[in-house]
């Protein structure tokens, strides 16, 4: 009996460096794809790989629209594949992935990020910085294992990075020098390459299940952080700027300091949602109708989601109802 392979549609959105011999060898245009896939042959041994190239430029420079155009790519190719997988430079993976997280719901198959967190046009042998190989920095190893992922039993939008398999909108960047450079929020792993890949208890299965695709996303979303002495006139100016929501990381316990109540009261009269983020806040519990508490879910995420709810719902009441939904498991309850 013939077994069908696994087709795996691989789409191209930077983060593709390859460390060869003396070189990388990076996809910045869809030119390159072919000569680097030839770079490559373990991958078509491992499943029918089709790639589409997306972009190849620096991941500083991906935007909500880049989102919304890498979400279209998979979507019209939805039924033809048995996964995904994305190559993405890791400044702002964790964006993209959580984005796809909630544009994509009911997912009866997996999305998987990875990437290599050398810039296409490093050539240099040595790197300064605590990990000085390039060698051990390229793509090759994530890519491999992103793709085995991607053949596996598993339904949902994931990281892939060093040995983990990690929740897209729960991902957050190691703050320690590590080669997995990304941990969860959740300290729970959805996998671990130990001598193989080995899919833990968390996951979401492959299930026939209809395919929710809400690729809306509103960038009209402003973000700034709260310190000691900020004065609320800061905080106005930002308001006047045509933010349609706005995100403030606050170090307060209650959140927003006392003069910042006039502003917040213009602001919800005006239907501008505004969200305090503060993982630590005791306050979490009291409903505040001049702003939404937000303690469970990732920075990254929070914003991420702000932007897809915006878009979705008109009040300011149904933004906090979607907030507060755990739509797509990034929500982590303490």
């Amino acid at each position: 009996m013939i077994t069908r392979r696994s087709k795996i549609c691989l789409l191209f959105c930077g983060g593709a460096a390859l460390s060869l011999e003396n070189k990388i060898l990076a996809v910045t245009k869809k030119e390159e794809m072919k000569p680097w896939l030839k770079a490559m042959p373990e991958l078509n041994i491992m499943a029918e790989i089709e790639p589409v190239f997306v972009y190849g430029q620096y991941a500083s420079e991906i935007t909500p629209e880049l989102w919304t155009k890498l979400a279209a790519e998979i979507y019209k190719r939805y039924h033809q594949f048995d996964g995904f997988v994305i190559t993405h430079g890791l400044d702002t993976i964790i964006y993209t992935a959580s984005a796809l997280s909630f544009i994509f719901q009911d997912l009866s198959k997996p999305i998987v990020f990875t990437g290599s967190p050398l810039p296409s046009d490093t050539q240099k042998v040595k790197l300064d910085g605590l990990i000085s190989d390039y060698r051990g920095l390229g793509i090759k190893a994530n890519l491999i294992n992103a793709i085995q992922v991607a053949t596996m039993d598993i339904a949902e939008v994931g990281i892939m990075f060093g040995n983990r398999l990690v929740r897209a909108n729960l991902a957050v960047k190691s703050e320690l020098p590590t080669f997995n450079f990304f941990d969860s929020y959740a300290r729970e792993y959805l996998g671990k390459v130990d001598f193989g890949i080995r899919l833990l208890d968390k996951i979401v299965k492959r299930e026939k299940r209809k395919l929710k695709y809400q690729p809306k996303i509103n960038k009209a979303v402003c973000s700034m952080q709260l310190y000691p002495g900020i004065s609320p006139k800061v905080f106005e100016q930002m308001l006047g700027q045509g933010c349609q929501a706005m995100i403030v990381k606050t170090y307060h316990s209650n959140l927003f300091p006392d003069n910042f109540q006039p502003i917040l009261k213009k602001a919800r009269q005006n239907n501008i949602p505004i969200v305090a983020y503060n993982p630590f806040s005791l306050d979490i519990k009291k409903k505040k109708l001049e702003y939404i508490s937000i303690n469970e879910m990732t920075f990254e995420t929070t914003l991420v989601k702000l932007m897809w709810a915006l878009s979705q719902v008109k009040t300011i009441e149904e933004v906090r109802s979607l907030l507060k939904q755990d739509v797509a498991g990034e929500i982590v309850r303490r």
